[in-house]
Parts: C-alpha cells; sequence; structure tokens
C-alpha cells in the first residue's frame, strides 16, 4: 500500500489543513487542493516509495526541505508563498512519516496550458518584452539570495487573472555557494535534472550554474513566440543554435537576438546576469515605444487644433513643434541625450491633461517625457495612476515598480495597494515598512501607515496594525479610511461597541475625503457594522 494514499478528501493534516481534492501528480509526489481556515491553499506530498536506495532517498528530502526553507525565505508576488510552519511530515496508523509542504494557491493557469487556450497561436514581441520582465525580476530576487531554479518551462510559469507571472515547482533549485562552484571548477557532477528541449547541455550533464536559468527562459519564449516546443526546431550543425526566426516573422529582429544569446551553447556567451539583459529589454521597448509615436506624429497637431480653443490650441502647437523639432534633429540614436529640463515640461504638461480628465493625450505626453529621461521616476508614478484610472492594473504594477527601484516613496506605497487588492498582505508589508523611511511629506507617511496597518489586519496581525493606525491618525486625523481601518480592526477582535466611534468617523471625514480606497472600505464598514449605515442613511 502506498502511504499517501490515506491523504483523501476530508482528512485534516496539523489540526489545520483539510484536504479537498488532489489537483495533480508527477515528479516527486502528489498535489492537493486544501482549505486553511477558509484560504484555498496548494499541499505538495512528497512520494518516496519509487527510491529504493536510500541515498537517493534522502536526496529527495534534501530537495523538498530546501524547496520549503527558501520558500518560506523568500517575499516576492511572483514567487508562491510559504509560512514558516508550511513544512511538516504526517503520518497516520503508524504508516512511514509524509513529508508535506503548504503553499499559496495560484490562480490561474501555466503558461503551456495558457497558449494551448489561445490555440496556440504565438504572442507579440510587446507581450514577450512585459512577460520576459517579469520573470526576469522574479529570477533576479532568486538569484540575489545566491539561488538558481534549474527547471524554467512555460508550465512552471502560472499567469494570474490580473497578469502578474509566477515561477513555480522550486524542487530543483540549487544555491550557489563556495563549495558548490569548487565542484564546478573540480569538474563534479552535481544532481542531473532535465526537462527536455528547456535543459542546456552543461546542466544535462550535471555542471548547472546561474546562466542555465538563462538558457530555458530562453528557450520558453521560443515556444511562446511560435507555439512550437524547442524539440521541433534543427539546430545550426555548426553552433548549435537553435534555428527558429523563420517560425517567427513578427517578432522584432532585437528581441530574437536577444533569445538567441540568453540560449547560446555555453554559459560564458550567454548574459551574466539578469540586470545586463532587462536593460536590453528596456532598450528594446524605448525603440518600439519610439517607432509608434514617430507614426502617430502627422495627426498629432491637428488633434490638439481640433480639441482646444484657439489660443490654446496655438501654444500647445507651438510647444509640441518644439519638442518633435528636437526630436527630429537629434536622430534616434541621440533622443536619449534630451535635456531633463524637457522631460519635467512634458510630464508637467501629461499631468495638466491628466488632471483635465484628457486621459489619453496625458499618456502621449508621458510617453515624450520617459523618451526624454528613461524610466524617471515621477513619470512613471504619473503613469502608474492614469492606468489604475484605466482599470489597467497589470501595466500599473509594472510602471510603479519602475519608480519604486527610483527610490520614489509614494510608488511603494501605490504598488502595495496594488498588492493588498490582490490580498498579497505579506508583499505589501514588506514593501511599505522597507520604504516607510523614505516619506518626506506627511500626506506619504500617513497613506503608507495607513496601508501597511490594512495588510497587518489582512494578515491577522492585530497590535502592529492597531498602532500604526494611531500613528496614521496622528499625522492626518481628518482623514477617513484610517478610521474605516480602526472600526474593522476593533469589530475583527470582537469589541464591537468600540468600533462605533471610529465607524462614525469614517463616515463623517468621507464627506471630504479622496482615498481612492474608500469606498470599498465604507462598503466593509456598512457591512460589518449595519447601524452606521442606518445613521447615514437617516442622516
Amino acid at each position: 500500500m502506498i502511504a499517501y494514499t490515506i491523504i483523501c478528501p476530508g482528512v485534516v493534516l496539523q489540526s489545520r489543513y483539510r484536504v479537498i481534492r488532489q489537483i495533480g501528480s508527477g515528479g516527486f509526489g502528489q498535489v492537493f487542493e486544501v482549505d486553511d481556515n477558509g484560504t484555498l491553499k496548494v499541499l505538495k506530498v512528497l512520494s518516496l516509495e519509487r527510491f529504493s536506495s536510500p541515498t537517493i532517498k534522502n536526496k529527495a528530502i534534501a530537495l523538498f526541505r530546501r524547496e520549503a526553507e527558501l520558500l518560506s525565505r523568500l517575499n516576492h508576488p511572483g514567487i508562491p508563498c510559504v509560512e514558516q510552519e508550511g513544512y511538516f511530515t504526517w503520518s497516520n496508523d503508524g504508516n512511514e512519516p509524509l513529508h508535506c509542504l503548504v503553499m499559496e494557491k495560484i490562480p490561474g493557469s501555466n503558461l503551456q496550458e495558457w497558449l494551448q487556450a489561445q490555440g496556440n497561436q504565438p504572442i507579440t514581441t510587446e507581450e514577450a518584452c512585459q512577460w520576459l520582465t517579469q520573470l526576469l525580476t522574479i529570477l533576479d530576487e532568486l538569484h540575489q539570495h545566491q539561488y538558481f531554479h534549474r527547471d524554467i518551462k512555460p508550465s512552471n510559469c502560472m499567469i494570474r487573472p490580473n497578469g502578474q507571472l509566477v515561477l513555480i515547482d522550486f524542487g530543483a533549485v540549487r544555491e550557489v555557494t563556495t563549495s558548490y562552484l569548487q565542484k564546478q571548477r573540480g569538474n563534479e557532477t552535481g544532481t542531473v535534472l532535465i526537462s527536455p528541449g528547456y535543459t542546456p547541455s552543461e546542466q544535462a550533464e550535471g555542471h548547472a550554474v546561474p546562466q542555465s536559468d538563462f538558457f530555458a527562459l530562453g528557450r520558453s519564449f521560443v515556444y511562446l513566440l511560435t507555439g512550437k516546443s524547442p524539440l521541433e526546431f534543427p539546430k545550426d550543425p555548426q553552433t548549435g543554435e537553435l534555428i527558429w526566426h523563420d517560425q517567427a516573422p513578427l517578432v522584432s529582429p532585437q528581441l530574437a537576438d536577444l533569445i538567441d544569446r540568453l540560449m547560446a551553447p555555453f554559459p560564458g556567451q550567454r548574459p551574466q546576469n539578469c540586470q545586463e539583459i532587462l536593460q536590453y529589454l528596456a532598450e528594446i521597448q524605448r525603440n518600439s515605444l519610439l517607432s509608434k509615436l514617430v507614426q502617430t506624429l502627422p495627426g498629432i497637431s491637428r488633434l490638439f487644433v481640433r480639441r482646444k480653443r484657439a489660443k490654446d490650441s496655438l501654444r500647445h502647437k507651438r510647444s509640441l513643434q518644439l519638442i518633435l523639432a528636437g526630436l527630429f534633429l537629434l536622430g534616434g540614436g541621440s533622443v536619449w541625450k534630451l535635456s531633463p529640463n524637457i522631460a519635467k515640461e512634458l510630464n508637467d504638461q501629461g499631468y495638466a491633461h491628466y488632471q483635465r480628465g484628457e486621459l489619453n493625450t496625458a499618456w502621449l505626453y508621458y510617453q515624450f517625457a520617459l523618451i526624454a529621461k528613461p524610466n524617471k521616476p515621477e513619470t512613471e508614478y504619473n503613469l502608474g495612476v492614469l492606468y489604475e484610472d484605466q482599470n489597467k492594473t497589470d501595466q500599473a504594477h509594472a510602471v510603479y515598480e519602475i519608480a519604486v527601484q527610483g527610490g520614489l516613496a509614494k510608488a511603494d506605497n501605490n504598488l502595495a495597494r496594488l498588492y493588498i487588492k490582490d490580498k498579497q498582505f505579506a508583499a505589501a508589508v514588506t514593501l511599505l515598512q522597507k520604504a516607510l523611511p523614505l516619506a518626506k511629506d506627511d500626506k506619504t507617511k500617513y497613506a503608507m501607515l495607513k496601508n501597511l496597518a490594512w495588510a497587518q489586519l489582512g494578515l491577522g496581525h492585530y497590535q502592529e496594525a492597531e498602532t500604526n493606525l494611531h500613528k496614521a491618525i496622528n499625522i492626518q486625523g481628518d482623514r477617513a479610511a484610517a478610521y474605516c481601518l480602526e472600526a474593522l480592526l476593533l469589530k475583527s477582535k470582537g469589541n464591537k461597541q468600540a468600533s462605533l466611534a471610529p465607524g462614525k468617523n469614517c463616515l463623517e471625514y468621507a464627506k471630504k475625503d479622496n482615498d481612492p480606497d474608500l469606498q470599498e472600505l465604507m462598503r466593509s464598514i456598512t457591512l460589518v457594522l449595519p447601524s452606521l449605515r442606518i445613521e447615514k442613511n437617516q442622516g
């Protein structure tokens, strides 16, 4: 009898995880969906029956524990979350203990399933650049912790409903240690893990290195850009390179060249780190944007003439003509050397149009500003706010991340808000705690403390949440959202009577507050404290 068959629907593990159903099998064991006090999670169970050798069995356990340890240490929206107590052993009726790992359940499908659902229609260059950027950001987090994945492929990349990619299956992950590197130089063979079509030759021979992840990433995008497995393409007999370009005629030459570099036969021929690849990707995206903007230029002046009054039209037309003249005189190669003053002027013009509700025109000015000064944090932040207004959450997420890298505290706050909306409370807490010392003005400090408390409330960390709410209220005592959260906090702690006072403050100050999350918080308030809703309706 196989031990893990005792795990079946209805079984409760650790007096906490109720098994709902089996959702997968293969590799080292089986995968189940479990209910953790109302939250759906994934349970991975290691099967040791397939391993006859004690040495191999111990190696399998070590790899499983390594996955649990790594995931519990990392805190990134592109990596499944595992709590410290997520790894445990469980036995029943004297059977051999089972090694179990409970982790966040990622909603959505993997990229192989996603492409198959699209009829294997290849993704575009623009989509590929966006997805590559996301996956490289995840890999950068992993590599910075001195780990590499060793099993990147489309089926190990999930896509959430909001477009955020998540890298899964960290069972093959390897730590880059001094002893490991010495073994590599000494030509000692390590653990061999192979996914046909995606594993580089050095890994197949037991000598994987961090650049092995780049090879697998490149092969994954060959599949996504062609709809065909890498195994279906021939190789150049002299160089060993994959011959695939003719099956992806719409892919930009720059992106195709980058993917070829990722898949170079030898690790030394590939990019050496994630940042190098991300910089090249940013250049590809800037050139693509510039090309699109140049195509739209002939009609832009007419757009302003139609939409503006005569006086304003003349002013905007002259301003735009000056900008465009500068772009053409400088040429594509020098366009990135435009004065930061021009970038600021373009950003300010974009914001002025945004305030008037002219979102398309604002977007255009922001794009010109980013050509003048790429990755300018203030412009990326403004663009994120605009995308949020258009309900383009995934685009907002991407530009907020760029602004965060530029050290703009309010961008950390807005990115944390998106995490909170996706119930990624731990990621929000980490981001806000790191960025809070950077906040310079009271408005930003209040917003960050309020959102930090919101995320802590979501995690059930009531004392920390209460402390931060009081700090926020001390900074700005006439804002509604902090009072709403305080009322929800007290109600969650079972103190309904005490929650009424902050609840009333929430409704009172809401009349003059423009907090973007206020409506959502007020709906929560009136659901858990219906008496406040009645008083509001009577008032």
